[in-house]
């Protein structure tokens, strides 16, 4: 079965799509995944079937990445350079 992008960007969705996936990489043992917005031809313009980063976090801007990872960091914060010792 193919996927369908019947809702192509709804950013109300992206909080349960992004909850299966990660219940997803648990089950897989796999700690996270980068969504790009380009396509598998890595081509300037993406049709709307394979829009993957609208699809998973509604984001419909023209360039943009998600990482998306299992968890957050240990203490349950992001973390940069600022914060390190």
């Amino acid at each position: 079965m193919f996927q369908t992008f019947a809702e192509l960007s709804d950013p109300m969705a992206a909080a349960p799509r992004v909850a299966r996936l990660r219940a997803a990489f648990a089950a897989q043992g796999i700690d996270g995944v980068i969504v790009p917005r380009a396509d598998e031809h890595q081509g300037e313009y993406v049709p709307p079937c394979a829009d993957r980063l609208a699809y998973i976090t509604g984001f419909t801007g023209s360039a943009g990445a998600a990482i998306i990872l299992r968890s957050l960091h240990p203490t349950g914060t992001p973390t940069d350079r600022s914060d390190s010792f």
